[in-house]
């Protein structure tokens, strides 16, 4: 992996991510120049969902959005 091939992720232990927190986390984006990035919480508000469609259309960039069931979800935990 190069130094180049690396992707933001914010961690927010808080019951509902909303817009004003993914804001925040794609002026870093911008500021890193990364193509895409994460952000997992326990939910995200519909507004947070919106921006993140808006984002996208406005910049080419993605941000996708992981609840922390999703994650525990996964086939390779459920065989822990």
């Amino acid at each position: 992996m190069w130094a180049e091939d690396w992707f933001p992720i914010q961690v927010k232990q808080m019951d509902k991510v909303g817009r004003p927190d993914i804001d925040q986390f794609a002026h870093a984006m911008d500021r890193e120049n990364r193509q895409r990035g994460f952000f997992v919480a326990f939910d995200f508000s519909e507004d947070a969902h919106r921006e993140c469609v808006r984002y996208q259309k406005q910049t080419g960039r993605i941000i996708k959005l992981l609840t922390v069931q999703e994650i525990l979800d996964e086939e390779h935990v459920q065989k822990m």
